[in-house]
């Protein structure tokens, strides 16, 4: 397969001193010659400044769009990235923006930790409250990889929209309860069991009948 960018081959061109300082664990070395580790050991340096480059290619990519942003009204922008000019998705391009505009800028991160975080949770983010945001930095700036999975346990008991309407009804029905008198708090009890009892049977014969289906479905 033809491609723009092709490797560089074997590089002899390193160091002792270069190579001696791509540290290799007994179990990557066993039973190979002298000549493979070496071979090893550039193909390493040459993967590690790969990665260095792509990184340095995200920032300054991003620092170009963010740049165009600041200079044309929103209704440009948007149109400049659904317009299949720049060579990645609209929303590839909008999340960079939101992220270099939000910490990107201002933070120090290595070039090799910035190529491991997709665009999507460098967006994410600058979207966390300013505690959890530092968090999130300092762990990418450990070069270990850091996904949108790391994102999501470091921002924590962050409520959905939902779980938070929900718990503002269970709010309300608590202080509602509590008002009403014991004979009523019995009668009302009684009706819900008997409610419940009623939804879990209409439940089973919805199962029962997208079972019958799934089976149809199978042997047709």
């Amino acid at each position: 397969m033809n491609s723009a960018i092709q490797p560089n081959g074997f590089n002899e061109d390193y160091s002792i001193d270069e190579l001696e300082a791509v540290e290799l664990n007994a179990a990557t070395t066993k039973g190979l010659a002298a000549s493979q580790i070496r071979f090893i050991k550039s193909r390493v340096i040459d993967a590690n400044e790969a990665i260095s480059t792509a990184g340095s290619a995200i920032y300054a990519a991003a620092q170009a769009l963010s740049d165009i942003k600041s200079d044309v009204k929103n209704k440009n922008w948007t149109a400049l990235t659904d317009s299949g000019a720049l060579q990645m998705s609209g929303r590839m391009a909008r999340d960079l923006v939101s992220a270099f505009e939000t910490w990107m800028r201002d933070a120090d991160i290595p070039e090799n930790a910035l190529a491991q975080v997709s665009t999507r949770t460098l967006a994410k983010i600058g979207k966390a409250d300013a505690g959890k945001r530092v968090h999130a930095i300092n762990k990418i700036k450990k070069g270990e990889g850091f996904t949108d999975s790391d994102l999501t346990k470091i921002l924590g008991n962050a409520k959905s929209p939902t779980r938070k309407l929900l718990d503002e009804i269970f709010k309300d029905a608590e202080v509602y309860v509590k008002k009403e008198s014991k004979e009523n708090k019995i009668r009302k009890f009684g009706e819900i069991y008997l409610e419940n009892i009623r939804l879990k049977q209409e439940v089973k014969a919805l199962k029962d009948e997208l079972s019958v289906f799934k089976n149809l479905k199978v042997s047709a």
